[in-house]
C-alpha cells in the first residue's frame, strides 16, 4: 500500500528509473518561431491521448536537429504534460510527422 491507494498484489513497485531508458523534457529556451519549418509542440498539443497539431511554434530546421537531439521522439514514447495542465498523456503513434517539445512536456521511452 503506497499512500491512500490501495496497489493490487498482482503489480509489482518499481522506481520508474527501472522502467524506463529515457526521461526528458523538451527544450527550457525555444528558439524563434518562423513563419515555416518544423513543429515544436507544448502542453497544450496533448489532450484527450493524442497529439494534437493545432496552434504550435514552427522552428528552423537546424534548431529542429538541435532541438531533438535532446528528445529524440520515437514511437511508443509517452509524452506526459509536467506544466500547466499537469499529467495529460498520449502515446507517440507508429506514423506521425517530425516534431520536437518545449519544457511543459516530458518524453518517457518504456523498457519493452
Amino acid at each position: 500500500m503506497m499512500g491512500t491507494h490501495v496497489i493490487p498484489n498482482w503489480w509489482e513497485v518499481a522506481s520508474l528509473f527501472d522502467v524506463v531508458s529515457k526521461l526528458v523534457d523538451g527544450s527550457h529556451n525555444p528558439p524563434a518561431k518562423q513563419s515555416a519549418g518544423l513543429p515544436m509542440l507544448s502542453a497544450v498539443n496533448i489532450n484527450d491521448n493524442k497529439i494534437i497539431f493545432s496552434d504550435y511554434r514552427l522552428i528552423s530546421e537546424d534548431a529542429f536537429l538541435l532541438e531533438d537531439r535532446r528528445t529524440r521522439i520515437a514511437p511508443g514514447d509517452v509524452l506526459l504534460t509536467i506544466v500547466g495542465a499537469i499529467g495529460r498523456a498520449a502515446v507517440v503513434p507508429e506514423v506521425i510527422s517530425k516534431f520536437t517539445l518545449q519544457c511543459s512536456v516530458a518524453v518517457i521511452t518504456p523498457n519493452l
